[in-house]
């Protein structure tokens, strides 16, 4: 895939606006947020029977701009830093951001605003949501768009190594666990449980595609744990998100999820790949591997 150019995105149309705008929120990376929450549906309806599809699509709609207004600042603090101009090991679209300011497609203030309003958008979808499903989820989508921004934006919680942890949370614990809230009143342990399993497959996608940015986020003050270890040590740690995950599918009482084991297959993939230092195709099985598992717990559940 070739990097975004003026040529592509001039910007002269209305609708090459809105493609620009949509594709510079890098939509091919939305999975990592909209699966998880189509899990949490799946765990609603094996379980409680029933789903409310308003709020349903509210909660993709919410998450899904969270997740695209936390893309496009990262591309805007990573540029104020120097990151994403400095990174030049960097596996295009998986790493080193999605280079519309680095190739002159948009600026850094319009980056900017594009994140800013994305971020109110979903917050206003968070908020008709608590209105309709109760206070809780003020506190759940507060924390979640906080973590979002602050990922990037400075203290910048990736910084100082806790970009892992905050995916993890924003992309897998909170969405879950909030979308059971939002459907049925309660946080129960199985979908807490299912955030945190799901969260440690998230953590493998930004781990992963950290590697190749290693000297880049060195250079530029941006300590994230691959960063504070060398190439090698950070490939073969990469497989120890997988091992924390399929071993709470094995070991915790989430309920109907053996059938997401058969993601070992891409994940042991991925984990060869990268340790050999081929990153392609060691990310996209990564990613492959994160789908697999969010789509095959939502089928355990519903077949339960």
């Amino acid at each position: 895939m070739s990097e975004p150019t003026s040529d592509i995105y001039h910007c002269q149309t209305t609708g090459n606006i809105a493609r620009t705008c949509f594709d510079a929120v890098r939509p091919a990376f939305l999975s990592a947020s909209i699966l998880p929450v189509l899990s949490a549906f799946a765990y609603v309806l094996g379980v409680y029977g029933s789903l409310d599809y308003l709020l349903a699509l509210l909660t993709l709609i919410s998450i899904a701009c969270i997740h695209s207004s936390a893309n496009v600042l990262n591309d805007y603090f990573d540029s104020k830093n120097g990151t994403d101009k400095a990174n030049l090991q960097r596996v295009y679209p998986f790493s080193g951001g999605s280079r519309f300011i680095q190739n002159g497609v948009l600026s850094e203030d319009q980056t900017f605003k594009l994140g800013s309003v994305l971020l109110l958008a979903g917050i206003v979808f968070g908020l008709i949501i608590a209105y309709i499903s109760g206070p809780v989820i003020l506190l759940i989508g507060f924390i979640g768009a906080v973590l979002a921004v602050f990922y990037s934006a400075p203290p910048c919680l990736a910084c100082k190594g806790l970009g892992d942890l905050t995916i993890a949370a924003c992309f897998g614990l909170l969405p879950v666990i909030g979308t059971v809230y939002s459907q049925t009143g309660a946080v129960t342990n199985s979908s807490i449980w299912l955030g945190l399993v799901i969260g440690c497959f998230v953590a493998a996608i930004l781990w992963i595609n950290s590697i190749p940015d290693i000297d880049a986020d060195k250079n530029a003050g941006k300590h994230t744990w691959p960063a504070r270890l060398n190439n090698k040590v950070a490939s073969w740690m990469h497989g120890a998100w997988f091992i924390c995950g399929f071993g709470m599918i094995l070991f915790t009482p989430i309920g109907a999820g053996y059938l997401a084991l058969l993601a070992t297959v891409p994940a042991t993939i991925a984990v060869v790949s990268v340790i050999r230092g081929n990153f392609i195709p060691a990310i996209p099985m990564t990613l492959v591997t994160h789908a697999m598992v969010c789509i095959l717990l939502g089928a355990g559940f519903l077949i339960a």
